[in-house]
């Protein structure tokens, strides 16, 4: 049995004009939210095997921030970085 209480607030929150029409948007709904669940777990999925693929980075990044600060730098002034 269906809870007319819930099919009421249904009708309201969706702004549906009939019970039917209330059901039916509160089912699009569910579906909707399953297929966007599955493709974010699919692109999570995705991300880790392309890390798994990638490997471990092993740079230290706080040299390549130094490089990057060397590089504008150097860009910048036409001459080197020195400390």
């Amino acid at each position: 049995m269906l809870d007319q209480d819930k099919i009421e607030r249904a009708e309201r929150i969706l702004k549906a004009k009939t019970e039917t029409e209330a059901i039916d948007k509160a089912l699009e709904k569910v579906v909707e939210e399953n297929r966007e669940r599955l493709r974010r777990r699919n692109l999570l999925k995705r991300i880790k095997e392309l890390r798994n693929s990638v490997g471990k980075i092993q740079e230290d990044s706080a040299g390549w921030v130094m490089a990057r600060k060397e590089r504008t730098l150097f860009h910048d002034s036409g001459a080197p970085f020195r400390d």
